[in-house]
């Protein structure tokens, strides 16, 4: 185990440092951090709100009406994540740059909700104008949040580092001195995001954010499910995530319809009492390979306690304890981090390789049935999800055989990044 540590360490923390030095990569990281509290109590409110029993204790009606009552605990919270990702690398950066970060993060959110569309639909496909539409903000907007409010930073630190400013008299009070100080680099950053809508508005596209879905739609429909694509469609998922976007929005949005049409051949076949034609499923992805963290998430909680000297991975293995038992992981990706963390790019990335050629091996060789098509909620625990969806303990069975085998190697990695900590506060004990 120690030459293996050893080995890891010399080959990942010169990785490592180069992450931590590079500006917009620090920013990025810090925007998430930033968010963290916001996602924690989003997570809090989305696992009470999808226990999977509840319904049948207080019935479809009530919980329905519950889980309406606390939407906007989710909504205005990761439901506009990009929003608050956006103000977040703007102050990040603009903080780097030594300029104001208050109107770093200002013109950085402004500026990506300039680029987003503000146009929806009723049901009867009525064009409703002047709004913002939670689909576009939230985790779907990560992408172009992250763009545009790296450009609007570098145009307005830009800007101010070549006196494009008002400079008024030291009588003036320093509120004042500052609102005019900015408002030339803030007027010509939120110019070229109005600049940026324009053009792609003229363009097939219409916004930035179907230009990046239609960039990925046609190669992620091309795949198909076989085993191989399976794989590759589990790496894209958690490179997303490794990045801080939210992979299972991202991909799913193209795969998911495929997925789901093959989970109701198994469903209308599994009624009837046939044979189950496929083998890759919603269900296949959902509780055995795309959901990684369904079964990472669970094993690096329980691997944080190990840590007895480490207090805040024991505090915050506690805090994402709750919600990580119902498939909520967000607390630990961000407050790790996993997320842009060099160390755990290995195992985040291993991981859907692992998990996608056993099950689809143990399924294929016949040692646990195809999932049977019947729809479960994501937040499901672990053992009762993979019994339930093959309609077997042996779909149990392999859950717990993967989540053993990814303990070892989350642990590997975990021994390396606290390794690199304790470098880390020597170092800066020493300087």
């Amino acid at each position: 185990m120690k030459k293996l540590t050893a080995l890891l360490e010399k080959y990942l923390l010169p990785f490592a440092n180069i992450f931590s030095k590079n500006r917009y990569l620090v920013a990025i990281k810090d925007a998430f951090l930033i968010s963290l509290p916001f996602t924690i109590f989003s997570s809090m409110f989305t696992a009470i709100a999808n226990i999977p029993f509840l319904p049948n204790i207080f019935g479809e009606k009530a919980i329905t009406q519950f889980q309406a009552f606390v939407s906007p605990t989710f909504s205005l919270t990761m439901g506009v994540i990009s929003f608050i990702v956006a103000a977040g690398i703007g102050y990040s950066l603009s903080n780097h740059y030594s300029v104001n970060p208050i109107y770093g993060a200002i013109v950085s959110l402004i500026s990506f909700i300039m680029i987003t569309p503000m146009t929806t639909a009723t049901e009867a496909g009525e064009p409703v104008l002047n709004v913002l539409p939670l689909s576009e903000v939230g985790a779907v907007g990560m992408f172009a949040a992250i763009i545009m409010s790296i450009i609007a930073t570098e145009i307005y630190r830009y800007a101010i580092q070549h006196n494009w400013t008002i400079k008024m008299p030291s009588s003036v009070p320093k509120l004042v001195s500052d609102s005019f100080f900015s408002f030339i680099p803030i007027a010509v950053a939120l110019i070229a995001a109005f600049a940026i809508r324009m053009i792609f508005e003229a363009t097939p596209f219409e916004t930035v954010n179907n230009l990046i879905y239609q960039m990925l739609q046609k190669p992620l429909t091309s795949l198909g499910t076989s085993l191989p694509a399976t794989i590759i469609v589990g790496i894209l998922v958690n490179l997303f995530w490794f990045f801080g976007l939210h992979g299972h929005v991202i991909v799913g949005s193209v795969m998911v319809p495929i997925w789901n049409a093959q989970s109701f051949d198994n469903l209308a076949a599994f009624q009837a009492g046939k044979e189950l034609p496929h083998l890759v499923t919603g269900q296949f992805t959902d509780f055995f390979v795309l959901n990684g963290g369904y079964l990472s998430i669970p094993v690096l909680i329980s691997l944080l306690f190990l840590f007895k000297k480490r207090t805040d991975w024991n505090d915050l293995g506690k805090i994402a304890l709750a919600p990580g038992i119902f498939g909520v992981y967000e607390p630990l990706i961000f407050g790790l981090p996993i997320m842009l963390n060099p160390i755990m790019f290995i195992p985040l990335v291993a991981t859907p390789i692992i998990t996608t050629t056993l099950s689809y091996l143990a399924m294929n060789l016949g040692l646990v049935p195809f999932t049977t098509g019947v729809a479960l909620p994501y937040t499901m625990p672990l053992i009762v999800s993979g019994a339930i969806v093959t309609n077997s303990i042996r779909g149990a069975i392999l859950q717990i055989v993967l989540l053993i085998i990814l303990t070892f190697m989350w642990y590997v990695f975990l021994k390396v990044l606290d390794n690199q900590n304790k470098m880390e506060m020597e170092q800066t004990v020493h300087d």
